[in-house]
């Protein structure tokens, strides 16, 4: 079964947040002390500025990270460094915190693809710098990412651990997806915030069911199928499933991973707010939409 990242926005979705981080921290690391109601928040957990992206199994937490814009009162990591001595005097900042997964599903690509992840809400949110305090053990993981280490191993007053402060400057980031969707103009790509990935022979769209999203490939292969007929085989940055932002027409063809595949997802309503938001935007996208198209029916 696919693995999403996501917004976590139902309070049923919240809620798994806070105890998936009671069920890494307390229970597979015993870091912190178990909880009465097996959750762990704290008082940045009530500020409308804070968001959680989630990693859902089978609709089933496995993993989260916290993100909290700047504000009068804030951000978690001014409790464990003084990042603010760091930054410009125009910066926008964004707190990057409680960052976990659960052990059966850690691996390299997921967790590499939380940390991107967090990078396109700062983004999307006009963000300048990312600030975290970290375990030394991902020290190495988000330096690939961008992240710099901005001063000395340290222990976190408020639970003896060793941590690591960390920070990244936005538009420094070197990713393939970010310039991507600049350069097709196609920046509600970032804010849907929704990433899957899928295994080799799963499907992520069928023919004959109503569509309601259309994908951009990050990472991988796909086949698209037509009576069971590969017609094409699309890659890194190609887009598919358009029409279903245009039309209420059932999917014509089906589209399976051929490789270990990670795809962006736009939501119809999503691209609709775009529509009337962002005329210009929308338009020039359709364009590109439309060139797509032709080639893969044309060849050409």
């Amino acid at each position: 079964m696919p693995i999403r990242i996501t917004i976590a926005k139902s309070p049923e979705q919240i809620d798994e947040v806070f105890k998936i981080r009671h069920k890494v921290f307390c229970e597979e690391e015993e870091k912190f002390q178990n909880t009465p109601d097996g959750r762990i928040i704290d008082r940045f957990d009530a500020y409308p500025t804070t968001n959680n992206l989630i990693v859902l199994n089978e609709e089933q937490a496995i993993g989260s990270i916290r993100l909290t814009l700047d504000s009068t009162l804030g951000v978690p990591s001014d409790e464990f460094f003084d990042f603010r001595a760091h930054l410009p005097t125009d910066y926008r900042l964004i707190s990057c915190s409680m960052f976990c997964i659960s052990k059966p599903f850690r691996s390299r690509q997921l967790a590499f693809s939380l940390i991107l992840m967090a990078a396109y809400f700062a983004i999307s949110n006009n963000a300048t710098h990312a600030t975290a305090p970290i375990n030394p053990a991902i020290a190495r993981l988000l330096t690939r990412g961008g992240f710099k280490i901005v001063g000395e191993e340290l222990v976190d007053p408020h639970t003896g651990l060793n941590i690591i402060p960390v920070m990244l400057i936005i538009k420094e980031l070197n990713d393939f997806f970010v310039n991507f969707v600049k350069q097709n103009q196609i920046m509600n790509f970032l804010s849907c915030y929704d990433c899957t990935f899928y295994s080799p022979g799963e499907y992520i769209i069928k023919e004959g069911e109503q569509g309601d999203s259309a994908f951009v490939i990050v990472e991988g292969e796909v086949e698209v199928k037509l009576a069971k007929k590969v017609i094409a085989t699309l890659s890194e940055g190609e887009v598919f499933g358009e029409l279903a932002l245009l039309t209420d027409e059932v999917r014509t063809a089906d589209v399976i991973a051929k490789t270990d595949l990670r795809v962006m997802t736009m939501a119809k309503t999503v691209f609709m707010d775009y529509l009337l938001n962002h005329p210009e935007k929308a338009v020039t996208f359709m364009k590109s939409m439309g060139s797509r198209m032709k080639k893969l029916i044309t060849g050409v």
